[in-house]
């Protein structure tokens, strides 16, 4: 699949330009980050870094969303999450985002 490779690495480019650059505390970035790297699947990275990638998303999605009484989304999975995690947990899962990156561009 190393066709999606350069796919993958300017994602994650955007995604680190979004945790680094944008202001706001680390959950705002990581929101910011999730949405430049979401259309990413795990088939799409070499097999050695698929559960990197599963990791990441596994700790941006460990609640649910929140639906109001009428059944609408109040806030996706992501936006919930982040709304309880803590600076330190953020902050770890921008470094494996960064090492996922650094990786894949050991991959070209």
């Amino acid at each position: 699949m190393k066709r999606h490779y350069n796919y993958i690495r300017e994602k994650l480019s955007g995604a680190i330009y979004n945790l680094v650059v944008l202001p706001g505390d680390i959950r705002k970035r990581l929101l910011y980050a999730y949405m430049e790297f979401h259309t990413l699947k795990r088939e799409y990275f070499p097999k050695e870094l698929q559960d990197d990638w599963e990791w990441i998303i596994s700790q941006l999605t460990r609640y649910e969303p929140e639906y109001d009484e009428e059944g609408n989304i109040v806030f996706g999975s992501v936006e919930n999450t982040l709304r309880f995690i803590k600076n330190k947990t953020g902050s770890k899962i921008a470094e494996r985002i960064y090492m996922l990156y650094v990786r894949m561009k050991e991959e070209e």
